[in-house]
């Protein structure tokens, strides 16, 4: 397993502690456009790069798709568990900047503009709707999947589901099997950092979209996790592609010993696939791409070159 340090160097985008606190409310899942076609352009260097909103209809529903079209490789940007395509939205110019790469981003469903299904939450089914949509718009292949949390859980499954469309993948401070496994599918389920929903959902009438929408992605009342991880064990991320989890330097669980199983299952992670890099976030706790976001757009830069 190869680790690499990043110089000190890299400028640090300071966050208060309250919105540091803020931005972890949103990880409540379990653990918490349209592009143009293919000759468009990409964007001119020092042209502020631009995003074109579309909802594209899924299969009875609508997801909305925020993309900057480019050339080469795309960037398909996965948030973290609560949040919505517009957490990227000072990232994502800066990576379309840096790499000339279309990049996506996308609000999963029942967040941000995306409409919230009737039907309950599945990895599959939900994965497969995105590849819908992806499709849709001519970006369904040649792919490079990023993933900040319970995102980099997401882009996981979808590397395994679709192999010959993705090229390589960056894994940030994710939430992983291996971390449940290390401290249990009932621990995770009532972490409030994790599974356990920041409000009262005994009155569901009550509930705001995004509440519910929060409802659906970790099955309440009867919890998913259990059925996501044992989806995710027969999950095989494809050989012969470029692959970085870049991981958490600083501490931001309550407890040591969630923080030493945390970065264990990254590095655990790492060990699992032939050729990855660890990289280690020395300044970040669990925000990285907005704590140190030099960094971030860096390791992802390196993937999209590794992968032309």
């Amino acid at each position: 397993m190869n680790i690499r340090h990043r110089p000190k160097s890299f400028k640090e985008k300071k966050m208060s502690k309250k919105s540091f606190f803020r931005a972890l409310k949103f990880l409540v899942p379990a653990f918490a456009v349209i592009m143009a076609p293919a000759k468009t352009p990409a964007v001119a260097p020092g042209q502020p790069a631009q995003a074109v909103e579309k909802m594209i209809d899924v299969g009875g529903y609508n997801l909305n798709f925020r993309v900057i079209p480019g050339q080469g490789p795309a960037i398909l940007l996965e948030s973290g568990g609560g949040l919505d395509s517009t957490i990227w939205g000072a990232l994502a110019p800066r990576l379309a900047q840096e790499t000339s790469a279309t990049v996506v981003a996308y609000d999963r469903a029942g967040f941000g503009k995306s409409d919230l299904p009737e039907s309950k939450y599945d990895l599959r089914e939900d994965t497969a709707a995105l590849w819908r949509g992806l499709r849709t718009l001519g970006l369904d292949r040649n792919l490079i999947l990023v993933g900040h949390s319970y995102g980099g859980f997401l882009i996981r499954f979808e590397a395994a589901e679709h192999p010959d469309a993705v090229r390589g993948l960056v894994f940030v401070d994710p939430f992983t099997v291996e971390f449940v496994d290390r401290l249990g599918v009932d621990y995770c389920n009532n972490h409030p950092l994790m599974g356990k929903l920041p409000f009262d959902a005994s009155r569901p009438e009550t509930l705001s979209k995004w509440q519910r929408a929060c409802l659906r992605m970790v099955g309440s009342p009867d919890r998913n996790l259990a059925e996501k991880v044992a989806v995710m064990r027969k999950a095989v991320i494809p050989e012969g592609i470029p692959v970085r989890v870049i991981t958490s330097g600083t501490t931001w669980l309550p407890n040591p010993e969630e923080m030493k199983a945390w970065r264990d299952s990254h590095e655990k992670l790492t060990a699992s696939i032939k050729g990855a890099v660890l990289v280690l976030a020395e300044k970040s706790g669990h925000m990285i791409p907005f704590s140190q976001p030099d960094l971030f757009v860096s390791v992802v830069a390196d993937v999209v070159r590794l992968a032309k």
